[in-house]
Formats: structure tokens, sequence, C-alpha cells
């Protein structure tokens, strides 16, 4: 039954976008009926000519505006009329696997994995489409001139990115090659999803995916309600229609948590929609309990919701930390940590800044922290902390949607005085710390394993027919 569901949405999703594709066709046969027009009128002698060349383009274009079934089909037909070669091709070699097609991925900027979860996720979307038999190409819409550090790294690393030789804008690339794409990623609501409408145009083809990150317009609506400012909700409210429509506008959408996957069944319950838990390298720990010290926060700080946890965390839960711990340490992992934030800090905290590499840190601590109070989809500072076998004390909003328990090597804390009370249990009992490092191991392995996150996207792109 659930299958028959999926099958149905994305049915549902295809056909709105082959009627957007066939209307697209339609308006090009106008174009072409009306051009013709005009060569009869000007220039009769030439127009049988002209209306031969012109036809033909506009044929080609056209077959890649009908439903990959009707094209297919077609493909077929022109197989089966063709005369036989009297030299047979060889059949492609064993070791290399017919190609699935071009896949075109777009966010705003390159991706720095070492830097940011959300990095992590684009590069092993990047990795597993080559994987999958896909020609890939990451562009950067943002970034996509000039000398980019980041995007050097990419290319070392064996990450195939879109260089400024090959086109100078989204658009331009679009121009040359979009005929060409078979999967196109739009990856987040403001980034890849503002090229949703020149993808629609000009990859008549494509099968199209929106890779949400994070449900962005949650995120800002419980900002917007946290801090109770009206205006921001509105804003909030044009980003959750803009949101909205990309999904309604792809065939396919990628949520990070199953919490979102809840809400856009009730939102939108004719899109499809395909939870993607986070993957994570499982590291499992080394060092005992009784060789580790301290509690750890990861983020960025061009991140908001990392911010306002730690500004809130280090007010409101830290000192009741230290009324029972006074020894303890916290340290804090993440670029663009704000100035003004630790000089008023009791106890020991220190700021690391950004690490190229996070497991030695990771392999040191105790505990980690996720006091996040608004966000949305899963937490890469979660997921990496289980992934190392660390376990965790986190709010519900880090919690969310990413089925943590003690079991998960989780503690789920509501409030200041309850979640200084799970850090303290945690810290100092053996036991319940051994307990809950165990579980993370047990949990990264069976939820946040590269495999069976890209055999997830398999089985998605699949269902999209390719």
């Amino acid at each position: 039954m659930e299958s028959d569901q999926v099958d149905s949405r994305v049915i549902t999703a295809q056909m709105r976008r082959d009627r957007m594709r066939l209307a697209a066709a339609q308006a090009e046969l106008s174009a072409l009926q009306q051009r013709v027009a005009e060569l009869e009128k000007a220039h009769p002698v030439r127009a049988v000519r002209a209306l031969r060349r012109t036809a033909l383009g506009a044929l080609r274009r056209g077959f890649h505006l009908l439903p990959a079934g009707l094209q297919q089909a077609g493909r077929g037909l022109r197989r089966e009329g063709a005369q036989p070669s009297a030299q047979p091709s060889a059949p492609p070699a064993a070791t290399q696997p017919a190609s699935r097609g071009l896949a075109l991925v777009i966010d705003d900027h390159w991706p720095q994995p070492n830097r940011d979860s959300g990095s992590v996720d684009i590069v092993n979307l990047v990795a597993s489409l080559a994987d999958l038999g896909f020609e890939v190409i990451l562009a950067a819409a943002r970034e996509m001139d000039g000398p980019s550090p980041a995007r050097d790294a990419l290319v070392r690393a064996g990450v195939p990115c879109l260089m400024p030789a090959d086109a100078g804008s989204i658009e331009e690339f679009l121009g040359r090659r979009g005929a060409e794409v078979d999967l196109c990623v739009l990856c987040r609501v403001y980034c890849g999803g503002r090229f949703l409408e020149a993808v629609q145009r000009s990859c008549g083809k494509a099968r199209l995916v929106f890779n949400s990150i994070d449900l962005n317009f949650l995120r800002e609506e419980r900002k917007a309600l946290l801090s109770g400012d009206t205006a921001a909700l509105d804003i909030a409210r044009h980003v959750r229609m803009r949101e909205i429509e990309i999904i309604r506008g792809c065939d396919a959408t990628i949520v990070v948590s199953r919490a979102e996957l809840e809400l856009l069944g009730e939102t939108t319950p004719d899109a499809y929609a395909v939870e993607m838990p986070l993957a994570r390298p499982l590291v499992p720990p080394v060092t005992p309990f009784a060789q580790r010290q301290g509690i750890g926060f990861i983020g960025g700080f061009a991140h908001a919701p990392n911010v306002d946890a730690m500004r809130h965390f280090l007010a409101e839960i830290w000192p009741l930390v230290l009324r029972e711990l006074p020894d303890i340490e916290m340290s804090i992992v993440g670029a663009d940590l704000p100035a003004d934030l630790l000089p008023s800090a009791p106890g020991r905290v220190r700021a690391l800044g950004h690490l190229p590499e996070v497991g030695p840190w990771f392999e040191s601590l105790r505990l980690t922290v996720a006091p996040l109070r608004f966000g949305a989809g899963a937490k890469g500072k979660v997921a990496s902390s289980l992934s190392a076998g660390v376990p965790c004390v986190a709010s519900p909003v880090a919690a969310e949607g990413m089925s943590l328990s003690v079991e998960g090597g989780v503690l789920v804390a509501d409030g200041p005085e309850a979640f200084a009370a799970r850090i303290r249990d945690a810290y100092t009992d053996p036991v319940l710390w051994q307990e809950l490092s165990t579980g993370a191991v047990a949990y990264a392995q069976a939820r946040l394993s590269l495999p069976e996150w890209r055999e997830r996207l398999d089985t998605m792109i699949r269902r999209l027919g390719l």
C-alpha cells in the first residue's frame, strides 16, 4: 500500500511536469507556425528550405519536451526502422557500465566539507551520483567567476565543478547544454531553487529534484516566533510560498528528517518527497571514559540557530552545570564565532575556531551539546557526534525527526534545569556514558551510513525513470 502511494505521488509530480513540457512544446510550435507564415510572405522561394531547417530544430527540441515514456517509445521505433549495419558494433565492455546521463547539481557557493554540515551533504550527493553512473557537474551560482580556493580544493579531490571556462553563469550553461541534462538537483530554496523556472525552460527532458538541505520556511518561522518578530514572520510566510512552489515544480524533493517528511505530507500531499537521513563516516571511539574530559559544541556561526544556541546555553544552562561541576571545561569548534559571545561567559570556555580535522577533538570529549532553540531538518552536529561514538545532550529541536533516544546515544532535555541535569548525569556516570556511546555507534551504523544513503538515492532516481 505504501509503495502504491509513493508511485501515485511520483506519477502526479511527473504529470504536472509533463503538462508544463507539452505547454512549452505547443508554444514553440505556435511560434514556428508564425515564423513560417512570415517567411512565406517575405521570401516565397526560400521558404521551403528555411522551413525544413527550422522544423528540424523545433522537432529536436520538442522531442526533449515530451514525457520520458514517449521519448523511449520514439527511440524504439527509430531503432526498429534502422537498417542493420554490415559490421555490428561490439558490445560495451563489462567493466564500463552504461552512463545514466548528465546530472547537474546547482547550489550558490562551493561546499567546504571541513567547515559545515551542509557542505558534507552536497559532496556526498555529488559523489553518490557519480557512483550511480551519472556524469555529474556541480555549479555554484554566486561563485562562478574569479579564483576560488574552495573550488580548487574540490577539483583536487576529484569533484567535477563548473568552471569559468565552461560558462560565465548558470544561465549561460543552461543555454548551451540544458537540453543534454537528464537530472537536475536544485539545492536550497534561494540558492539552486531560484533557477527552477530557467531549468524548466532549458532542460526539457530533465527530471528535477529539490534538495532542501532543511526546510527554510520552517526554520525562519520558528526563529520569528521565538523572537516575536511579526515582520520576520511575514517574510517566513513568503519563503514558505516559494519553497512549496519549488516542491510542486520538481519531480521529487529530498528532506533529511521524518518530521519534515510528515509536514510535507500535510502541506503538499501530492508531492513526491523522500527522507534521506544524513550520512557520516563511522569512526568508533577508542579512548575510554576516564581519559576523556570536557564537553563540546560544533557548528558554523554564520548560521543563526548556532549563534542563538550558544548565547542561550552560556547564559542560561552553563551556570547551572558549573554549580555541580565547577572544573568542567567547554570547547567550541566552528568558524565566525561572534566576538562578544565569550567575554561574559563564566568558567572555562575555549573557542577553537575552525578545525580542519575534528576527529581528535571528538576523541578527547566526553559529551557534546546541541541546545538549539529553532531550526529545521536533521542536525549534522548530532550526526557527527554519534558517528564518533560521543554521546550528545540535545534539545527537542536538535533531536527532531531523527528518532533519537538513549538507545541511540542521545539524552533529550527541554529547559535549562533539565538540560544541565542531563549533562551532569552523562558526564559523571561511566556506566551511563558507555551505554550512550555504544548506542551512538549502533545508531550511526544503522541510520547514518553512506551506502544506505546512496541506496535510498538510487531508489528515488529509479522511481523518476532514470
